[in-house]
């Protein structure tokens, strides 16, 4: 498990002020099916999984070596809260980030 997965959730931490005001839509869900494959979604959860039972990891040290400038403006506890936020998004969404999804039959 890389823990670097965790670079794509916190990426748009870097353009908000206001973690509460985060909000997912099927949008968000087309960009990640559109943007990455099933397995990196699957890669990605793992990840969120692993933040999961590592709450205090230090989650902005995942970005040092990622092509960001600046520090993020949330403690590490808003950080986490955030992924796991993202985690449910992910487990719950419509169309099936982390699954495969089976061809609709029509009859």
């Amino acid at each position: 498990m890389g823990k670097t997965y965790l670079q794509i959730p916190l990426f748009p931490l870097y353009n908000t002020e206001s973690i509460t005001s985060i909000k997912f839509t099927d949008g968000d869900e087309e960009v990640l099916k559109i943007g990455y494959t099933l397995k990196e979604r699957k890669q990605i959860h793992q990840s969120l999984v692993w933040a999961k039972d590592n709450p205090d990891f230090e989650f902005e040290s995942i970005m040092d070596n990622a092509p960001v400038v600046g520090k993020l403006s949330f403690s590490n506890a808003e950080i986490y809260t955030y992924l796991m936020k993202f985690k449910t998004f992910m487990e719950e969404s419509k169309s099936l980030l982390i699954e495969e999804s089976s061809p609709k039959i029509l009859i």
